[in-house]
């Protein structure tokens, strides 16, 4: 009797698609192989999305570099495959439902390739990865003020969400046919494409790993940071392993420096006001993104004016490239790493609670949402129910204008019910943060950008053209020209209401912008002088007008304001990591910086960033000059350094109680 003909693949299919029709153990082999082979195309597609980022391959004639580069690319993707794809297997036996089937497998790859496409994004703009730092602006209350992506993002990435999963289940009609009709003898198989394809897959990984443990045991920085390039890339730090284990020797490095504490001990000793010192009161207005050579007479004229009466400081810097990390600087003197454990424990700054203490009148006014940053859980834990950050208006520029008006109010309030506390009020501005708003009619700089195109700013890594970028740049200036209009105003009102000769006023930044000055946009991603070198501006009691131009930091402004009142120089050191802004420092003076995991020391002979893992070595430690060019030859700047290193590492275990 002859055999029944054997289904074709595409009978077979149709058959498969019945919902009705139980899935056999033959089904599942094909289900499971297509599952495989649509794995392998994803990792290619993968591959395609992440390889404009070899164009940031320094210029070298090192093959090996090269041969790196494209190695490390193959790893990454395929390592960073491997949990959708085991997902995608595990998911056959339990759906065994042929559309849902396929429907899943486009919907994750289609996720994972939008993943790594927001990563390179976000990575051609800022030079980091999607991290830590990046997801906290996602989960954060009130991070939808700091950010405003545009409509040409979110079309851009619903558009591409539709059209990929169209082309994942193209994929997966074919791929399942094509599983179907092949044999599947073993030479079969071996001959096939994909498992080819696997073969260069593994073999890449292991290679493109053997040249980066060799890399770590001969210190060669230039494979070190080319593997940066790439996400979660693996490190795998084998050298003192290599040297303990194996007796290969291993390029010295300098002693190991740590950052050990995790719970705080701050402050050892709480300042004292000297009760025959008179009680100013204090203003601080914090402009967001306004960076230090913005303070001139065309795009801050009013407080270009303000300046020549008070004491205007030219060698400024913030303590650090963002928001958070600036305004904890000029209110805590710490370094930036101790915001996450001040965070943890919601602890209020040493000034807040010393003025507290003496009396003081607190209300805070800010245009963007205190929760993102966590103000409210840090710098203002202290005090529930005084700021006001609620204005009813989608506009920046406007919601400046109405946290103004809502802190002249309270002056006003304060003087009719005849209130004689001294108050400290600060005030945070945010017409210059992305994107940059002003009114329509208030725009001196042009021509300028109607909207910032971050999809356009992201798309190839590459520098937009000059005349783009004058225009970005005219929208930030017209930005900084209302934020200047709006503080001027506060300041009008407080000469008008008779409080500025009883009134200790700091104007200033809470960290700089960049425009490609050194190939890089916006701030959070280096320590150059565009990114936090800012205005700074003190007037009041006890202060001489002038210029200064020695080296200055936030960090010096809490000790500066407490010491004005009546507290003792000689335990600064017990609360605060700053000095005074009252006098003339080293010019060789060396000033931290700090971002979300890494740490910065501006010396002399450049930048030095340290990471902050816990604990670091020479080997760790990266150079840049202050055009935030990375200086591979750095060895002996770093030797020379190593005290001050030292020093960096004390000031962040200061204040830290070891368990």
């Amino acid at each position: 009797m002859q055999d029944a003909p054997r289904e074709t693949p595409l009978q077979w299919l149709g058959r498969l698609r019945h919902p009705a029709r139980p899935i056999d153990r033959e089904d599942l082999g094909v289900l499971r192989q297509t599952a495989f082979h649509l794995w392998l195309t994803n990792i290619a597609f993968g591959m395609i999305v992440l390889g404009t980022q070899l164009q940031f391959i320094p210029e070298t004639h090192s093959v090996k570099l090269w041969l790196y580069g494209l190695l490390a690319l193959t790893s990454t993707v395929a390592l960073l495959s491997v949990l959708p794809g085991i997902f995608c297997l595990l998911l056959i036996k339990p759906l065994a439902h042929l559309r849902i089937l396929r429907l899943g497998n486009a919907m994750i790859w289609t996720s994972f390739l939008i993943l790594l496409f927001v990563d390179k994004s976000i990575y051609n703009l800022f030079r980091y990865h999607f991290s830590s730092q990046v997801w906290d602006l996602f989960v954060t209350r009130g991070s939808e003020d700091a950010i405003h992506l545009g409509w040409q993002v979110w079309s851009a990435i619903l558009t591409g969400l539709v059209l990929a999963s169209g082309v994942q289940v193209w994929i997966w009609d074919k791929l399942i046919v094509r599983s179907r009709r092949d044999p599947d003898t073993l030479p079969h198989l071996l001959m096939r494409p994909g498992m080819l394809w696997c073969a260069i897959i593994v073999s890449a990984f292991f290679l493109e790993k053997m040249i980066y443990v060799q890399a770590d045991i001969e210190r060669n920085k230039e494979i070190i940071e080319l593997a940066k390039l790439f996400p979660l890339y693996p490190q795998l730090n084998v050298g003192e392993i290599a040297e303990e284990f194996f007796d290969v020797e291993v390029t010295e490095r300098a002693q190991r420096l740590t950052f050990e504490g995790l719970n705080l001990a701050y402050p050892e000793v709480m300042p004292e006001l000297d009760p025959d010192v008179p009680k100013s009161n204090v203003l601080i207005i914090a402009i967001d993104c306004w960076r230090g050579d913005m303070l001139n007479p065309s795009t801050a004229p009013r407080l270009s004016k303000y300046a020549e009466g008070a004491r205007r400081f030219d060698d400024h810097i913030s303590t650090g490239n963002a928001t958070r990390f600036g305004v904890f600087g000029m209110l805590y003197g710490l370094y930036g790493p101790y915001w996450f454990p001040v965070l943890n424990e919601q602890r209020s700054p040493v000034l807040v609670d010393t003025l507290l203490k003496e009396g003081y009148d607190f209300e805070i006014f800010s245009s963007a949402s205190a929760n993102y940053p966590q103000l409210r859980s840090t710098a203002w834990s202290a005090l529930p129910g005084k700021v006001h950050d609620q204005h009813d208006s989608e506009f920046p520029w406007r919601r400046d204008e109405l946290a103004a008006e809502e802190c002249i109010a309270w002056w006003k309030e304060r003087l009719d019910k005849g209130v004689d506390e001294p108050f400290f009020s600060f005030i945070l501005l945010d017409s210059p943060h992305q994107t940059y708003s002003h009114p329509e009619d208030a725009a001196p700089f042009q021509p300028e950008v109607p909207s910032l195109n971050y999809l356009a700013m992201t798309r190839s890594g590459q520098i937009p053209e000059a005349s783009v970028q004058a225009q970005i740049k005219n929208r930030y200036k017209n930005a900084v020209h209302h934020a200047d209009s709006v503080a001027a105003d506060i300041l009008a009102a407080l000469e008008e209401l008779g409080l500025a000769e009883d009134t200790i006023v700091v104007v200033t930044g809470d960290h700089g912008e960049e425009f490609w000055g050194t190939g890089l946009f916006g701030h959070t991603s280096s320590f150059s002088p565009a990114q936090v070198s800012v205005p700074m501006i003190l007037k009041g009691p006890g202060v001489s007008p002038g210029v200064e131009t020695t080296p200055t930091s936030h960090l010096d402004l809490p000790a500066t304001l407490l010491e004005l009142l009546g507290a003792d120089p000689a335990i600064r050191s017990k609360w605060s990591l700053g000095d005074t802004l009252l006098k003339s420092h080293s010019v060789n003076r060396q000033r931290v910086v700090s971002g979300w995991d890494k740490v910065a020391l501006w010396t002399g002979e450049g930048i030095l960033v340290v990471p902050l893992q816990g604990n670091f070595t020479s080997f760790d430690i990266q150079l840049y000059s202050y055009q935030w060019e990375h200086l591979l030859e750095d060895e002996q700047v770093i030797a020379r350094h190593t005290a001050a290193l030292k020093r960096l590492a004390e000031g962040c275990n200061r204040f830290r109680q070891l368990e």
